[in-house]
């Protein structure tokens, strides 16, 4: 699954890019996509409270403060493809910096050609990047169809009820895969802990030995198996 977010307070311009972007999905991609769209800064901040799985947004930079929800954004996002939307009487020098990273640039008044021509090369750009990026994401088939989970983003996988699920910070997906293969398929980092228990060093906080837990960040924890402990005992 492919997730986007747009901003843009004009309604007009709103129509013509959700019809753009939901053309461009449907011609260059086999995934399913997730669009939200907002007319207010607040409304983004509320969706991505959470930190769910961001790959592409279309943003106004235009209205005040939007600059600076750019920079948090990005700070969380960093793989993310992103589209500038900017008035003309705006200094470049504004928006054009390496705390935004924008992949491209839409400038006022668009036109429908225009648009297009910059959705079409923004979703070919998410294509590219998801292809030659694979090393750096796991792609998952969940009921969504196709989705590709950063693998930093990761806290552990469990396995429970025939399925496989992979736990984010604010989010769980599942999928069905046998942990056995998954081991191989993820990155030495990823040490399984448990037989229903995979997890990233990355996010460990504390191993307790003498109670079988691992502590993760954000308070999580999970349990830790005796015949998996010696793989542990540094990080106590």
């Amino acid at each position: 699954m492919v997730s986007m977010i747009v901003y843009d307070p004009h309604a007009e311009e709103m129509e013509l890019i959700k019809k753009l972007v939901r053309q461009a999905a449907a011609v260059l991609t086999e995934e399913k996509w997730q669009m939200e769209f907002f007319t207010r800064r607040e409304q983004v901040a509320a969706f991505l409270k959470d930190r769910p799985l961001l790959d592409l947004a279309c943003y106004d930079v235009s209205p005040k403060g939007s600059i600076d929800d750019l920079e948090r954004i990005r700070r969380d996002y960093q793989k993310m493809r992103l589209l500038l939307i900017a008035d003309a009487s705006m200094s470049p020098m504004e928006y054009i910096r390496p705390t935004i990273l924008a992949s491209s640039l839409l400038l006022r008044p668009i036109s429908p050609e225009q648009a297009r021509e910059q959705l079409m090369e923004l979703v070919e750009q998410f294509q590219d990047q998801a292809f030659h990026g694979q090393e750096e994401s796991l792609v998952i088939e969940t009921r969504e169809g196709r989705t590709y989970v950063p693998l930093a983003q990761i806290y552990y996988f469990e396995a429970r009820e025939k399925r496989v699920y992979v736990r984010l910070k604010k989010q769980e997906m599942a999928f069905y895969e046998t942990m056995e293969h998954l081991e191989e398929r993820l990155p030495d980092y990823f040490v399984r802990c448990h037989r229903s228990f995979i997890v990233s060093r990355q996010r460990i906080r504390k191993v307790m030995l003498s109670k079988s837990l691992i502590e993760l960040e954000q308070g999580m924890q999970i349990p830790l198996s005796r015949s998996y402990k010696p793989a542990f005992k540094e990080q106590e």
